[in-house]
């Protein structure tokens, strides 16, 4: 086995694994109940397939605690693999975490593993395991012609009727299978039969819409927990509707036929504790095999899939696992007539201050000042990103407004005391430091409570001391409260006088001041999932607010120079008095409104499916639509490197160096 090895040469002692780490060091505190925890894991390139899948490199005594997720244990037809196939979604049991990533056979494995919310009981901890297709042959005059809509998401209203087509013998569900990833037994996969049978009894059942979900959704009333069916608005089913939804007397639905994968309400409601990556790549997976399946024949089946989240975390850089499954399907998945086109939101976080770029001289020190909010109900992370370049290091020391201080360098990888923990990790290409801290307020549904950490400034001193100058990115992990939860967490920030928040006339300001000297950018707050090669990035903007030129609504996170920039705009808003656009509520006939970039990406899905699943070209550098004078010079190419989809019905116009 290879072990890791640190930007100076030296072996590493630990895998990279900073929020598991943080949540064995906290004993869980912070995540849901669960007796197994699923990881994304990539091993060592020496460790084979059939050993790991063998569990082979763990000892007896562990191999009762360790499980592999069935669709990572699939393999693909023929010769053909995926780049990187030793990337697998596997399950640890949680009383035995410590142990088993701090015995040898683990960190002589395990090259790095990102951590999703428990599994919890009653959820078949393997998942799913597709193979021959459960769903009805097709129409023949419809092949070649369909394209597959795949949402990766949470709250999808699956019965509704705009995701129903018309037939002769009455209504038929286009959803082909979903799968609810926090679902128990019998219902965490269901078929479109089974979602037709269920809807045509619906007047057998109590409550209309609610009493389907009841029966086969996670609808459960007599449940504690966060349950977005219930509520006016689900983000799922507002996305899944802008990407997929017809009328059901639309012929052309069709041609559309859909895979749900809803994620757990703890992976994006909640993250400040683990990561949704295990879950998208999971379901990622699990849309491939499905998609397979479904194709008939010599059938080219194209496949839009749509993923609306932007989470602040990450190198950004196109290096993390999910990143680079995203590429090797899309690179992959045309040779075996299925050709996917990925599509990701930009994010929504350009205003807050959750960017930090600054350049540190040798021997030299900057300081970051974090501000920790009070109230909060969950923890608070810091990412520390160093440069690709050999013998960069630094010396991080974080001191808490009481006067604790923790440090770490190379030479001192971990400091911490139970609420704080500051961590140096050695990624396989780039050096991270993460800083953890508890909540600043005791939640009182918690019992017995957890420690906390004083709210106020926090100070990060980082010190260079490597041989050369280092260009440091710094991103803080999101921890607000989505809409419609119980309010629990409170964003942290970077907390500098010398960012300008609003300008003269007490508007916000929209783009970085080219002549500040502040180390918070609004550049580079582009989706941490978001910065690979091949899949498209939607930015957002406000439609009547562009009459000529377009600029990005204020919220649509900006690229930077090391990051390629979100690939079109799609519309955002209707207005300034219409903030969002209109698409469906969980309930039948219901429109709600939905605001940021996790709309504009589904409308570009729907135009690529409408173009056979296809994305328009990517015009060249320098060949921009005209872009307004309030969009500064330095930020031109970081807001959409194509330019603007106008996606008004029939979605058939777009808007790139011929404006209509």
């Amino acid at each position: 086995m290879n072990p890791q090895r640190r930007s100076d040469g030296a072996a590493s002692p630990t895998p990279a694994q900073p929020y598991l780490d943080w949540a064995i060091a906290t004993n869980f505190a912070f995540l849901r109940p669960g007796d197994w925890i699923p990881l994304l894991v990539e091993t060592y390139p020496l460790v084979t397939r059939s050993r790991f899948l063998g569990l082979e490199w763990l000892l007896d005594t562990h191999r009762k605690d360790v499980r592999i997720a069935n669709l990572s244990t699939k393999s693909l037809p023929g010769e053909m693999e995926l780049a990187g196939l030793n990337h697998y979604v596997i399950l640890i049991r949680r009383t035995a975490a410590l142990e088993l990533t701090s015995g040898e056979s683990w960190k002589q494995t395990i090259r790095m593993a990102e951590m999703g919310p428990p599994i919890p009981p009653g959820v078949p901890e393997e998942g799913p395991s597709p193979d021959a297709p459960a769903s009805t042959t097709p129409d023949p005059t419809l092949a070649g012609d369909r394209v597959l809509i795949a949402v990766i998401d949470e709250g999808v209203a699956f019965a509704h009727p705009r995701f129903r087509t018309a037939g002769g013998m009455g209504s038929s569900t286009r959803i082909r299978y979903v799968w609810q990833q926090d679902v128990a037994t019998p219902f965490n996969e269901l078929t479109g039969g089974k979602i037709d049978s269920t809807v045509g009894g619906a007047n057998k059942l109590d409550g209309g819409d609610e009493g389907v979900y009841r029966a086969i959704g996670d609808l459960k009333m007599d449940v504690d927990g966060y349950k977005p069916l219930a509520h006016r608005r689900s983000h799922g089913t507002n996305v899944l509707d802008l990407a997929a939804g017809f009328e059901p007397t639309d012929p052309d639905g069709m041609k559309r036929p859909i895979i749900v994968v809803g994620m757990p309400e703890a992976a994006v409601g909640d993250p400040a504790s683990s990561t949704l990556v295990p879950h998208a790549y999971w379901g990622l997976l699990y849309i491939f095999w499905r998609a397979l399946s479904m194709r008939k024949g010599d059938e080219e089946l194209p496949v839009v899939v749509n993923i609306s989240y932007g989470p602040h975390d990450g190198p950004h850089d196109g290096s993390t696992i999910l990143e680079r499954l995203m590429d090797s399907l899309v690179q992959l998945t045309p040779s075996l007539g299925i050709p996917m086109q990925i599509v990701l939101a930009a994010g929504n976080y350009r205003q807050s201050r959750a960017h930090a770029s600054l350049t540190v001289p040798p021997a030299q020190a900057r300081k970051l000042e974090w501000r920790l909010q009070p109230c909060t109900l969950t923890p608070s992370n810091m990412e520390i990103w160093l440069p690709s370049i050999a013998g960069a290091a630094v010396e991080v020391t974080l001191t808490v407004p009481d006067g604790r201080q923790f440090k770490v360098s190379p030479t001192a990888l971990s400091a911490g005391d139970g609420t704080i923990l500051a961590q140096y990790t050695y990624f396989p290409q780039r050096t991270l430091i993460t800083l953890f801290a508890s909540p600043t307020a005791a939640d009182p549904w918690v019992d017995p409570p957890y420690l906390t950490v004083p709210s106020g400034r926090w100070s990060v001193t980082v010190k260079n001391i490597s041989q050369m100058p280092l260009d440091i990115d710094a991103w803080i992990k999101r921890s607000d409260t989505p809409g419609g939860r119980r309010a629990k967490g409170r964003q942290s920030y970077f907390d500098d006088p010398r960012y300008r928040r609003f300008d003269d006339n007490s508007r916000p300001t929209e783009f970085d001041d080219p002549a500040t000297t502040s180390y918070v950018k609004r550049q580079g707050t582009l989706s941490g999932i978001a910065t690979g090669t091949r899949t498209f990035v939607i930015g957002a903007y406000q439609r009547q607010a562009t009459p000529c030129a377009w600029i990005p609504a204020l919220y649509s996170s900006e690229a930077s120079r090391t990051m390629r920039a979100p690939d079109w705009l799609a519309p955002g808003d209707d207005s300034t008095a219409c903030p969002g656009a209109l698409s469906a509520g969980p309930r039948n006939g219901t429109r709600i409104a939905m605001r940021g970039t996790s709309v504009a990406a589904p409308q570009a899905a729907r135009y690529y499916a409408n173009q056979a699943g296809k994305p328009p070209p990517i015009p060249p550098p320098g060949a921009l639509v005209p872009v307004s004078n309030r969009v500064p010079t330095a930020d031109k190419p970081w807001v959409a490197g194509a330019g603007l989809m106008d996606l008004r019905p029939p979605l058939d116009r777009i808007w790139g160096n011929n404006r209509p």
